[in-house]
């Protein structure tokens, strides 16, 4: 996602801070419009990936609680297509909003779709609606409806699992 070149900075400069005296910002994974998701290093050298409210957003308390209630939401089912949110935290002096959450390696299937120009195979394309559905079967039957299933908000790990990911429009029934 294109984000404004003052946000992408002010991303950048967190690299290197710790956040809560536990979690040390390695490097910038992604932005979008509501935060930046950074891989980062507790104390004890677990490696997780935090993904922090951009600050302007942050001011607001509705979207600070919005944006808190995607981690609830989340850990509503225990699926292995289900992004595991391990912790929250807010800082108060600077105002800053951040999930903790499992670190995944491998691509969005909106990258692998833009390499592989733009359509998968069938086969591709079946095995991750499948999953996608299993995923979403799962939270339905607890009362959760995601709303913003898209390819940026799927993930496709090295072992073939596709994670969903940004529970943060979602609806509890």
């Amino acid at each position: 996602m294109n984000v404004p070149g003052d946000l992408r900075s002010l991303a950048e400069a967190r690299i290197g801070r710790t956040f809560a005296g536990k979690w040390t910002v390695d490097r910038l994974v992604d932005m979008g419009g509501m935060a930046a998701v950074y891989a980062a290093t507790h104390r004890n050298g677990k490696r997780v990936a935090l993904k922090v409210l951009h600050a302007h957003l942050a001011a607001d308390e509705d979207l600070r609680n919005r944006f808190l209630r995607e981690g609830y939401v989340a850990n509503q089912v225990e699926h292995p297509g289900a992004v595991q949110i391990l912790d929250d935290h807010a800082e108060p002096s600077t105002n800053e909003v951040l999930l903790v959450m499992e670190l995944l390696e491998g691509q969005s299937v909106e990258a692998w779709l833009q390499r592989a120009g733009g359509r998968l195979p069938m086969t591709d394309a079946l095995a991750v609606a499948y999953q996608v559905l299993d995923v979403l079967d799962a939270f339905h039957k607890r009362g959760v409806v995601h709303r913003d299933i898209k390819p940026g908000n799927l993930f496709f790990t090295p072992q073939g699992v596709v994670k969903v990911l940004d529970f943060g429009l979602a609806r509890l029934k």
